[in-house]
């Protein structure tokens, strides 16, 4: 790490991410008195995914905002000045989706034409009948990879590749991607683990899995938006360079 590295890229940190990773995975090993706060609807994982997720949309707002008041100054292009907004608008949709718009919380029925369109009758996009053949999964999984280990390890390795692709999107500083990795490779590893003792008979084994690591994920996204943010204040203070 250099001296102008963020806190939040320290090595204790992430050492302590990860601890907390790792405990997380354990809870599929507890007791069934224990399950329902942990894996039922609306349960532990669930809101504190959909929470991250919130925190990591208003950063993203405020680094859109912060990118977008200093454009002049800084003489970012629009398509990366877009991309933070993008970025922003995904996270609060996830959020949104993650606890169905509320419904829930506010007792809000499902309309009748929803309901007969959505496999899970919820007030909710990504699980109408259109969208049943796309896995939400496998399309987080691509934009983690892409986002925070392809282009930042190429970046790391190949400079006019990072000459070029900074101009448009913002790069991710490698570090993070460890993280995610370590989440998508424990959750693997869980589901090896955990499969013979977990007892909780009203949420699926593979469900509960998926719901520690997609809670990970929001939570990891929070670090994502947060080096963007500084990210975009150490460009504002660097002076502009004008092409020759």
């Amino acid at each position: 790490m250099t001296k102008t590295s963020p806190w939040f890229l320290r090595p204790v940190i992430y050492g302590f991410i990860a601890l907390l990773i790792v405990l997380d995975y354990l809870t599929l090993g507890l007791s069934l008195e224990w399950m329902p706060f942990f894996f039922r609807e609306d349960g532990y994982f669930e809101y504190s995914g959909a929470l991250w997720l919130f925190i990591s949309s208003a950063i993203m707002f405020y680094a859109f905002k912060k990118a977008f008041q200093a454009r002049n100054n800084t003489g970012i292009h629009w398509i990366k000045l877009s991309v933070y907004l993008v970025f922003a608008l995904l996270f609060f949709f996830g959020a949104g989706e993650e606890i169905s718009w509320g419904q829930r919380i506010l007792g809000i029925e499902t309309p009748e034409a929803l309901m007969e369109k959505n496999v899970q009758e919820e007030i909710t996009i990504h699980n109408l009948a259109y969208f049943s053949e796309i896995s939400v999964d496998d399309l987080f999984n691509v934009f983690w990879a892409v986002t925070t280990v392809l282009i930042p390890f190429l970046a790391l390795f190949w400079k006019k590749f990072r000459v070029w692709v900074e101009r448009y999107i913002p790069i991710m500083h490698w570090s993070i991607g460890i993280l995610f990795t370590f989440n998508y490779l424990l959750a693997k590893a869980a589901r090896l683990i955990y499969v013979s003792v977990y007892a909780y008979p009203h949420v699926p084994f593979a469900q509960a899995v998926q719901e520690i690591k997609e809670s990970h994920y929001s939570f990891l996204l929070i670090f994502f938006s947060l080096y963007l943010l500084w990210d975009i204040n150490q460009t504002i203070h660097k002076p502009l360079k004008t092409e020759a």
